[in-house]
């Protein structure tokens, strides 16, 4: 990861590269909360095999989840509840559902979950925002 200073504050930058080309015959999981530094929610992007599915269903006890599914097709189990999951399927979970999903037994599944606490937000868009009306910087050789 390479971090950039600003006249602003910093920005860490990563590349975790394409996760077809690295699941083979198990799930890969990325986590970014040390990786990048963040200080206000975990956020991990995995990638599943065909016909897989992670071998613990979990809850939380202060944390509610965001799951944006990416690529492929599967299942999510919330509690006792079966659903479809597709490409642009995006789910909120609070924390005490027991939760869990699966990739069909022809499609991978890669997603991205956002964890934080619930309630946390304090403020979003319009008040924590500063539009700017500038141009992009020409690029440094």
């Amino acid at each position: 990861m390479d971090k950039f200073q600003t006249k602003a504050g910093t920005a860490t930058v990563g590349n975790i590269g394409k996760l077809d080309e690295q699941i083979s015959g198990d799930q890969v999981k990325y986590f970014l909360h040390d990786a990048l530094g963040l200080t206000g929610m975990e956020v991990s992007v995995t990638g599943y095999p065909a016909n897989h599915a992670f071998h613990l269903f979990h809850s939380h006890k202060e944390n509610e989840e965001l799951y944006i599914v990416t690529k492929g097709e599967g299942e999510m189990q919330l509690d006792d509840e079966i659903f479809p999951i597709k490409e642009g399927t995006v789910i909120r979970i609070e924390p005490n559902v027991v939760r869990n999903l699966r990739s069909s037994p022809t499609s991978g599944l890669q997603f991205v979950c956002v964890q934080a606490r619930v309630n946390s937000l304090k403020q979003f868009n319009s008040p924590d925002v500063t539009f700017l009306e500038r141009q992009f910087a020409e690029k440094k050789q």
